[in-house]
């Protein structure tokens, strides 16, 4: 399959979990140089990072700061960034019935999830609207489809 992701610059969030493996390994079969980001799995990160050629690169996208540093970084040392998988996400501990989640579980769900993909988009988008080019994509769960049981703050 040709995918024309040769030379191509794609950044992962959440890259090491379980979709965003799936994801970078993914990209980076098809020739892209994948960056993998991570919040809190930095072994495994670099695990991935190491097999694929890609790199691995830490930041708190809920903190516009880091987030935005994170875009800088990567710009800085690869020069652009083609295509950013907005995967990252905050699945909740825990499983309650909507009337027993408490109020700082439901704001923080709310608040990490949206301002993640807020930070991600708004500073992928900024770069592409200089270079005039470049793909955004938006992993959400199917829990907003179909719910999941338990964590009704989350879907």
């Amino acid at each position: 399959m040709n995918s024309d992701l040769d030379s191509k610059v794609v950044l992962v969030t959440g890259g090491a979990g379980g979709i965003g493996s799936v994801i970078s390994k993914s990209f980076a079969k098809q020739g892209a140089k994948v960056i993998v980001h991570y919040n809190n799995s930095k072994d495994k990160a670099e695990e991935i990072a190491k097999e694929i050629g890609g790199v691995a690169i830490k930041a708190d996208l809920t903190d516009a700061k880091q987030s935005k540093k994170l875009f800088d970084n990567i710009i800085d040392k690869e020069g652009k960034i083609d295509i950013c998988i907005a995967n990252a996400g905050n699945y909740p501990k825990g499983i309650a019935p909507i009337w027993e989640i408490e109020n700082d579980r439901w704001d923080n769900t709310i608040s990490t999830n949206l301002s993640l993909t807020y930070n991600t988009s708004r500073y992928f988008l900024k770069h592409a609207s200089e270079t005039k080019k470049g793909s955004l994509v938006l992993i959400g769960s199917t829990a907003g489809i179909y719910g999941e049981a338990g964590h009704a703050d989350y879907a």
